[in-house]
């Protein structure tokens, strides 16, 4: 594929072609469509993730900023689901530090088109650790129950609040108060939580604007805040 042009960008019909591709039964679909999936997917995307890469690297440092083989929509034979779909109705790009386990991932840096989403439906920016591991979610709920200071800070921070409105996305919480911290703790939310990320939404206004690069950066910059303090409470 050519590099894509100055011009390349996201608009509506780039959800509205993710949503199409996610009813194709037919596996050379693509091929019958590749002009329309290089300009409204492939194309902004690879441009998205190297101006990204420019702007974060060099303080980011031991994240990995992907600009390749980025985009790709077709589901792999195993994968093809009972209603034939041959095509995923979603693209993602995720920044992060290598793991070395295959059971645990670091906090990462995340955006995602998922047009029909049950949890996240539309344009989303994300960060913080979402696949969390046992010894993981212990770790992060034993630092909130020991001081929930520095993530208080962070989120009444006016540069994180102006990306981040909310704290953490109770999205998947424990019913009951985990073995071995106190059901009157006055973060019992936070410590009852079993993922540990934020999440904001993209207008389509944002999506399609020529400074979408520009202002993922800087919110992928304010959630490097974030994973710091994930990282210092896994690590303790």
């Amino acid at each position: 594929m050519k590099k894509p042009t100055a011009s390349a960008k996201f608009s509506d019909e780039s959800l509205q072609f993710l949503k199409l591709a996610g009813e194709q039964t037919h596996a050379d679909w693509l091929e019958d469509n590749d002009i329309q999936y290089q300009e409204l997917i492939r194309a902004p995307l690879m441009q998205l993730a190297e101006s990204v890469k420019n702007e974060l690297a060099t303080e980011a440092r031991g994240y990995h900023f992907p600009t390749r083989a980025l985009g790709r929509i077709k589901k792999p034979a195993h994968k093809i689901e009972r209603n034939g779909a041959h095509y995923k109705d979603w693209v993602s790009y995720i920044v992060t530090r290598p793991s070395v386990s295959r059971f645990e991932k670091n906090p990462l840096l995340f955006f995602g088109l998922l047009p029909n989403d049950e949890n996240w439906k539309g344009v989303v920016v994300a960060g913080g650790l979402y696949m969390a591991s046992s010894t993981q979610t212990r770790r992060v709920r034993q630092a909130i129950a020991d001081d929930a200071e520095p993530f208080k800070k962070l989120f009444a921070d006016k540069a994180f609040k102006k990306s981040f409105k909310s704290g953490f996305d109770p999205m998947a919480i424990a019913k009951n108060c985990p073995r071995g911290f106190d059901p009157d703790h006055p973060d019992l939310d936070w410590i009852k939580l079993k993922t540990f990320f934020v999440c904001k939404t993209v207008t389509m206004k944002e999506f399609s604007s020529q400074d979408l690069a520009k202002n993922l950066a800087s919110d992928f910059r304010q959630l490097l805040r974030l994973n710091e303090l994930l990282d210092n409470a896994i690590e303790a």
